[in-house]
C-alpha cells in the first residue's frame, strides 16, 4: 500500500505547463521572484534541552520512503536541532519523549494560468505528528503542517521549451520548519528541558547562574509584566512604549479600541504571562515567556530586551521590535525576535477576536 502511494507521489512530479515569455525575459524573472518567498529563522535558544528520539524509522504515515520522505526526514532533523531546544536521537537510549507521524499526502494543483504571463502549478505536501512521553506512553502533543511549493515552465520562440517541475522536497522541508515552530512555540517541552547543551544524556541540566545587582532580570521582568498589564487591560495605545518599535499604529488602535468590548475585556482579564530568567545574546537579553490564553492555551516565546542604542533608537530599555521595513531586522536573529513579538501579538488578539495585526 505505501509503494502503490509513493508511486502516485512520484506521479505527480510529471506535470508540466508552459509559461510564454513572448520575447520579455523580465517577464519571467518577475513571477520566479514572487514565487520564491523565504522562510525567516527563529533566534536562537541556548538554554536546557529536551531529549526526543526520531528513530531511523519513526514514520508512520503513508509516504514512508523514496525522495519526499528522506527530505522531510532530514529537513526535520536539522529544524529540531537548530531550533536549540531539542536534541535529536537515532537511538531511543537517554530520550524522554517520541516523535512519531510522518508525511500523509503529497498533491499537485490545478495550474493557474494568466495571458501573456503562463501557468504556476504548486506541489503540496502534509504530514502529521505526536510526541509521547516514553516514561508514562502518554501523547503530549499533535499536530499537522502543509508544505507548498510551486512549480512553473518556460518557453521561448528562439530556443524552444525548458521545463522545471514542482519540487516536493522543497515542500517537504516547509512542513516540517513549520512543524517545528508549532512544536517549539508551545509549552509542551517545558518539563523536559532537563539536557544541557552538549552535555552527555541523562546528564542534568546546568544550574541557572545565581542573580546579581547587576541582572538585567528585574528589567526584563517589569517591561513583560507592564506588556502583560497593557494586553489585560486592552491599553492597546500603551503597547508602543514598551517597545523600541511601534507595533501598532494609530489607526490600528483605534480599530482595537472600536472592536472591544465588555466580554472582551473579561476575556483579556485572564491572559497570564510567566517569565523566565534571562540569558545574554550579544547585545540583548533573551527572555522565555510562557503566556495563557483566556482558552487555557498556553504558548512559548522568547522576547529581546535592549538599551543598545543601535536597536533601541527610543531610549532606555525595552522590548526589542524591528518592522519588516527596518533594514537591521534581515539578520536571523533580529528577525526570531522581532516576529515573536507579532506571533505573540496575534495570538492574543486572535484570541480575543480582535483584528489582526
Amino acid at each position: 500500500m505505501v509503494d502503490s502511494k509513493r508511486e502516485k507521489g512520484e506521479g505527480r512530479r510529471g506535470a508540466r505547463l508552459g509559461l510564454t515569455w513572448l520575447g520579455l525575459p523580465w517577464l519571467g524573472l518577475t513571477l520566479l521572484g514572487t514565487l520564491c518567498v523565504g522562510t525567516g529563522s527563529a533566534a536562537t535558544y541556548t538554554g536546557p534541552q529536551a531529549a526526543v528520539y526520531i528513530g531511523d524509522r519513526w514514520c508512520s504515515g503513508g509516504y514512508c520512503s523514496g525522495s519526499v520522505y528522506a527530505a522531510f526526514d532530514e529537513a526535520l532533523s536539522r529544524a529540531l536541532s537548530g531550533s536549540g531546544y531539542v536534541r535529536p536521537l537515532r537511538q531511543p537510549e537517554g530520550a524522554s519523549l517520541d516523535l512519531r507521524g510522518g508525511i500523509t499526502d503529497v498533491s499537485t494543483g490545478g495550474g493557474l494560468c494568466l495571458p501573456f504571463v503562463g501557468c504556476v502549478r504548486g506541489t503540496t505536501v502534509r504530514a502529521s505528528l505526536e510526541l509521547l512521553d516514553r516514561q508514562t506512553g502518554e501523547v503530549r502533543w499533535q499536530d499537522a503542517c502543509e508544505g507548498s511549493s510551486s512549480g512553473f515552465s518556460t518557453w521561448t520562440w528562439w530556443t524552444g521549451s525548458v521545463y522545471l517541475d514542482s519540487d516536493e522536497g522543497k515542500a517537504a522541508a516547509d512542513c516540517a520548519a513549520k512543524m517545528v515552530q508549532k512544536l517549539t512555540g508551545s509549552a509542551v517541552l517545558r518539563p523536559y528541558l532537563t539536557l544541557a547543551p552538549g552535555a552527555a544524556l541523562n546528564s542534568p541540566a546546568a544550574p541557572a547562574a545565581p542573580a546579581t545587582s547587576l541582572s538585567p532580570a528585574p528589567a526584563a521582568t517589569l517591561l513583560v509584566r507592564q506588556l502583560e498589564g497593557a494586553l489585560r487591560g486592552l491599553a492597546f495605545a500603551d503597547l508602543n512604549a514598551l517597545f523600541s518599535g511601534d507595533v501598532l499604529n494609530p489607526v490600528k488602535v483605534k480599530e482595537l479600541n472600536a472592536a472591544a468590548t465588555a466580554a472582551t475585556l473579561k476575556a483579556a482579564a485572564s491572559l497570564k504571562f510567566e517569565v523566565a530568567a534571562p540569558e545574554t545574546a550579544g547585545p540583548y537579553q533573551l527572555v522565555g515567556v510562557t503566556y495563557t490564553l483566556p482558552d487555557g492555551r498556553e504558548r512559548f516565546t522568547q522576547l529581546a530586551v535592549t538599551s543598545d542604542p543601535a536597536l533601541n533608537p527610543r531610549g532606555g530599555t525595552r522590548l526589542l521590535y524591528l518592522s519588516p521595513l527596518n533594514p537591521l531586522r534581515s539578520s536571523a536573529p533580529l528577525d526570531g525576535v522581532s516576529r515573536n513579538v507579532e506571533t505573540l501579538l496575534g495570538d492574543v488578539l486572535g484570541s480575543l477576536n480582535l483584528p489582526g495585526l
